[in-house]
């Protein structure tokens, strides 16, 4: 079947929906019905919703746009503020707008016909619709009514009576004098089905009288008859078949112009619908006041002057009051409010708000009010008005002393077993039909790596699983869909991307209907095992492929298993050695007694053991062996195995007999060339001193005779001994980095940076500053001053600018820290980076730099595994980055 579409221009729209309002999701007014227009004569384009309208029921005090989204789809009362009518309708969706359709609604027909509604004015399935053609009726026969009352007054001729009365939908009746009827429109004759024929000639009463005609009302009508006096009744009305209907009929006599009675016409509307409206409204009314009368809620009615209209059984209960609820009747009121704050726990605050609802007459709903005996109600206040006038206020009661426990109650618990939920070491998740996550713990969001925030209105497959895994999702979820509870092994994605294996036990989850609304799941982590199962074949596959011999005994120590490495090593079949201890085959002549009295101490007290010992093959041959091994217990802590790893040596120990030999002749050429160093070290800097101290001499005794020139040459001489003692020193220095003992202590990185600051020569020119509290760590007080005094002096060194910067600054990570050394100097060639950590490498014309400085750096960064970068831009500047362990 094609789908069908509807499009209304807004002339049919407004004929179909008069009291329409539509508005746009900032809940601005952009339309309104026609009809509402008129009675609204205030309302405009652009006003806001909430300023012009409420919302009574549900009762929602200043809407908004999320709150009508969520009444969607039902029945919803609104009303004017203007005061004068209700409408009764829904809420849709039209685009991102949402659109209101309904009716007015009133609870009497006295409102309707004050409003002066008609049919159209209701929507066509509207209830209210056929009250509305009663009073259409009922309108239409006054104005017919009045029509022949000035027909009368000005025509005397009959014909043209009859021409009006035949053209009106109500029926018309003209009798003699005596009552006799003489002429009938159509409308009387299908009312009550009888033919023209059967009516001439009788009379009303012979027509109309039923066994269920009022007498009162009949006689009424009967003596206002014969007194020629008009009438007005409602009674029951007879019809040929024995049925009837209500009928309203409006009687005037006829006189001549001496005032004889000639004739009686009488207009007889059918107002059967309006009687049984009336009959309903009056059954409810009297419904509604035995609810009210008998109803566990406290109920007071007030007038506009606090006189009492009404009050039920409840309310005296609750408050006390001794006596039958009627005799409270027509009670003034006005110090009610004195009396009965007695009964709560802060009286004054009850007085003061008390007051204030009755000077706002404004509607509250649902107040909570604490009593002096533990009690609490809940108390709510709607005012009355009538055409705008304040005509009094209901006020009710509501005893939720057990609610407000059982509320109370139901919150421990439902927080006892949310914290339960929450911090359970098992995740647990829920999501709807569609596996959008509704829920989740504590456990879930640290197994994922999600916040909660993160995880919620998420599609779970699509934020976790893997494409295969989203297979097996879609089917699990059929089966909660069927109400099936099984479990299942999955993988997941972690928010960091990491692989988590889960074992998932779901099951369906129902609302209070008991119909499926998605399913929970109880998620355990099971990566562990999972690691561990795939790590036990994997060590199953190492063990038997291992280049090393492997072997597992039992708690005796005899042997159980061996892979093929050990047969190869050993040289014996699998079959000659199960059952067999390894040393009773494997030791010989020159084992070491002291090692395999150390391994039989070990495996008597179930201790790992680790040793290297001296095998046989089962050929003789001698061979090393390094042994590590330890025992395996059960869950009660009994020994079940031992197990053992055996690696060849036999080479790696000649290699150490080797390496034994050369170290012990490297340590000798160690020691000689630091001899060698500290020698020549004195040799050279002993004459350099006795030249710098003549050549200050020279200067001394001859400044006034020698010339401008020759002190300049003598002061680049003394420069040039000074850069070359410093040079010796740096050699010095470098030679004896990694040679001299360390002393390990916690070394304040702040102060000794501070010092250095304090004491090398920095140019005026050069502002160096420490942006952060730098650490403290563990080193060697005197490399680290070698260190920072060589990488600052070296920045100090590269800066030639007018106004120089140095900062030095740190930051701290898990196991180490990152220094930072930044100036503002030539910059460094990236083809250099390398090349400045080399011995006698230098890029500055600096009469101090001897081309170590930063060798000494790297080579003092080195000894502590630490590391040395550079980031360097040329005409910008260069920061190094040390990093030191802590």
């Amino acid at each position: 079947m094609n789908k069908l579409e509807f499009n209304f221009s807004e002339k049919n729209f407004n004929n179909l929906f008069p009291f329409f309002v539509l508005i746009d999701s900032s809940l601005i007014i952009k339309g309104f019905g026609k009809n509402l227009a008129e009675i609204y004569t205030g309302l405009k384009i652009s006003d806001k919703f909430p300023d012009k309208f409420t919302i009574n029921r549900p009762k929602i005090e200043n809407p908004t746009y999320k709150e009508i989204i969520e009444n969607l789809n039902q029945l919803i009362i609104i009303g004017l503020k203007n005061g004068k009518i209700s409408l009764r309708g829904q809420f849709q969706m039209l685009d991102d707008d949402i659109l209101f359709v309904g009716s007015p609604w009133y609870i009497s027909t006295d409102e309707i016909a004050e409003n002066k509604l008609i049919i159209n004015d209701f929507l066509l399935n509207d209830s209210l619709k056929d009250v509305g053609k009663v009073i259409n009726s009922h309108n239409n026969s006054a104005k017919e009514l009045k029509r022949l009352y000035e027909t009368i007054n000005y025509q005397e001729e009959l014909h043209t009576l009859s021409l009006v009365a035949s053209d009106n939908d109500n029926g018309v009746v003209f009798t003699k004098y005596n009552g006799e009827i003489f002429w009938c429109n159509d409308a009387y004759l299908k009312l009550t089905g009888f033919s023209i024929d059967e009516v001439a000639g009788k009379t009303p009463l012979d027509i109309g009288k039923s066994v269920y005609t009022d007498k009162d009302e009949l006689k009424k009508m009967t003596d206002s008859f014969v007194n020629g006096e008009p009438f007005n009744v409602e009674l029951i009305h007879g019809r040929k078949d024995s049925d009837y209907f209500w009928a309203k009929i409006k009687g005037q006599p006829v006189f001549d112009s001496n005032g004889e009675l000639i004739q009686f016409f009488a207009m007889i509307e059918d107002v059967t619908k309006k009687k049984n409206a009336d009959f309903k409204l009056l059954e409810s009314e009297k419904r509604l006041s035995f609810l009210i009368t008998n109803l566990q809620t406290g109920i007071l009615l007030e007038d506009e002057n606090r006189k009492l209209l009404l009050v039920n059984k409840n309310f005296c209960t609750m408050f006390n009051f001794e006596g039958e609820p009627e005799n409270l009747i027509g009670m003034d009121c006005s110090n009610s409010v004195e009396d009965s704050k007695q009964f709560f726990k802060n009286p004054d605050l009850y007085v003061e708000r008390l007051i204030s609802i009755l000077e706002n007459k404004e509607a509250v709903y649902n107040e909570e009010l604490e009593l002096v005996d533990g009690r609490v109600f809940e108390r709510s206040y709607i005012p009355v008005f009538r055409d705008g006038v304040y005509k009094g206020n209901l006020r009710s009661y509501v005893d939720i002393t057990i609610k407000k426990k059982y509320q109370e109650s139901l919150q421990n618990e439902k927080e006892k077993y949310s914290n339960i939920i929450a911090n359970m070491n098992l995740g647990l998740i829920e999501v709807d039909k569609n596996e959008i996550i509704t829920l989740a713990n504590n456990s879930f969001c640290k197994i994922s790596g999600y916040d909660l925030e993160e995880l919620i209105g998420k599609e779970m497959p699509v934020l976790l699983m893997s494409e295969e895994s989203r297979y097996l999702i879609n089917d699990k979820n059929k089966l909660r869909n069927k109400g099936v509870v099984d479990s299942y092994e999955v993988q997941i994605n972690t928010k960091k991307g990491q692989k988590r294996h889960l074992l998932i036990s779901g099951a369906p989850s129902y609302n209070i209907n008991g119909n499926i609304t998605g399913s929970i799941g109880i998620h355990l982590d099971i990566t562990e095992q999972k690691e561990q199962e795939e790590e036990l074949y994997m060590l199953s596959l190492i063990a038997e492929k291992n280049i090393n011999a492997v072997i597992i005994c039992d708690a005796k120590g005899r042997i159980e298993w061996a892979n093929a490495s050990f047969i190869n090593m050993s040289g014996y079949l699998k079959e000659e050695i199960v059952g067999q201890k390894p040393g009773h085959f494997l030791q010989g002549e020159e084992t070491n007694k002291e090692t395999v009295d150390y391994l039989k101490d070990q495996i008597s007290k179930g201790l790992p053991f680790n040793c290297e010992i001296i095998n046989y093959s089962k050929t003789g041959e001698k061979y090393w062996v390094s042994i590590q091994g330890q025992a395996l217990y059960n869950k009660n802590g009994e020994i079940i195995n031992f197990f053992a790893i055996e690696e060849n040596v036999t080479k790696k120990k000649e290699l150490e007999q080797q390496k034994e030999f050369l170290l012990g002749r490297l340590a000798k050429k160690n020691q000689e060339l630091e001899d060698y160093a500290q020698i020549v070290s004195h040799d050279l800097k002993s004459p350099l001193r006795s030249i710098h101290s003549l050549i200050a001499w020279i200067k001394e005794d001859n400044d006034k005779s020698f010339t401008q020139q020759t002190l300049q040459y003598l002061s680049m001489i003394e420069g040039k001994v000074e850069k070359m003692d410093h040079l010796i020193e740096g050699i010095l220095t470098y030679s004896k980095i990694d040679k001299e003992g360390i002393t390990q202590e916690n070394i304040n990185i702040q102060q000794i940076v501070q010092n250095i600051i304090d004491i090398i020569h920095i140019p005026k020119n050069v502002n160096v500053t420490i942006n952060n509290s730098l650490p403290i760590i563990k080193a060697d007080y005197f490399r680290m001053q070698q260190l920072f005094q060589n990488i600052i002096g070296n920045a100090v060194n590269y800066v030639e600018r007018e106004i120089g910067l140095v900062e030095i600054s740190s930051k701290e990570f898990d196991n180490y820290y990152i220094f930072s050394i930044k100036d503002n100097g030539v910059g460094i060639d990236e083809k250099n980076y390398q090349k400045i950590f080399n011995a006698f490498q230098s890029f500055t014309t600096s009469e101090h730099s001897t081309g170590l400085g930063l060798s000494i750096v790297k080579k003092i960064i080195e000894f502590y595994n630490g590391d040395i970068w550079i980031e360097s831009e040329i005409g910008i500047g260069t920061t190094f980055f040390i990093k030191l362990n802590k």
